[in-house]
């Protein structure tokens, strides 16, 4: 009704609501350190641009961390949580640097082997070795670990970086390191290939790859068609 009294709500296209709120966070104080403060920058919009009779709201915010100044802390207790976790973190990245080195080595020594291969065979046979022959060389879950790696590297410096406050970077932090995860435990797959059984089942999964990434891409196609198609057709309807 207040609204209502300050001009006419259809004709309403869009408004800003800006405003700020600070926090403090006692649970990380350490011995003879301030408090952390939070600042966030909160900024609430009502969209009527569409005149669909439902103003879609969206709401953003950026936070700021930084120290609270002239604060004064007494009698706080020494955490050492945040310097173990430190510990671990550069543990982390120590392993997967010499994981890194290690699978590069291999491809590399790899790529020469099928230098050589290639040398010797159009040599000794006079033919040229085709390009899936060249690929055998290639080992695939080397590539998987060294991409993995590197992104828990990086992300696990970011991580270290935000428990520093020196940065807020959280979402590129979470999606590198929860990539790196999906990727270390399809890693592990590889090891079953020692035992016999489960060793033709991934046998038979290699074999089998490029006709089910075949079938996922007609399948694929299909699929947008759908989604496309639901979209244009309950997209005005719904706001998802």
């Amino acid at each position: 009704k207040y609204i209502r009294t300050l001009f006419q709500i259809y004709r309403l296209i869009q408004v800003e609501v800006s405003f700020k709120l600070k926090g403090i966070a006692l649970q990380t104080i350490h011995a003879r350190e301030l408090p952390d403060c939070y600042a966030f920058q909160n900024t609430i919009t009502f969209n009527n641009r569409a005149h669909s009779g439902k103003i879609k709201i969206y709401f953003d915010s950026d936070t700021d961390i930084q120290e609270c100044k002239e604060w004064h802390i007494f009698n706080s207790v020494l955490q050492k949580s945040t310097q173990y976790i430190l510990v671990f973190d550069g543990f982390v990245i120590l392993s997967c640097l010499a994981s890194l080195i290690l699978c590069t080595r291999s491809i590399v020594l790899g790529w020469r082997l099928q230098k050589r291969f290639v040398t010797f065979f159009l040599e000794k046979y006079k033919r040229r070795v085709c390009y899936a022959d060249r690929l055998e060389f290639l080992n695939g879950w080397y590539v998987l670990v060294i991409i993995s790696d590197v992104m828990t590297i990086i992300g696990s410096i970011l991580k270290m970086e935000i428990k520093a406050k020196n940065l807020t970077s959280y979402d590129v932090c979470s999606i590198l390191l929860g990539t790196s995860t999906l990727f270390v435990w399809v890693g592990v797959i590889r090891y079953l290939g020692y035992f016999q059984t489960y060793n033709v089942l991934i046998l038979t999964m290699q074999a089998s790859l490029p006709k089910v990434l075949r079938f996922c891409c007609c399948a694929g196609m299909i699929y947008l068609g759908y989604t496309f198609c639901g979209w244009i057709v309950l997209g005005p309807y719904h706001e998802k």
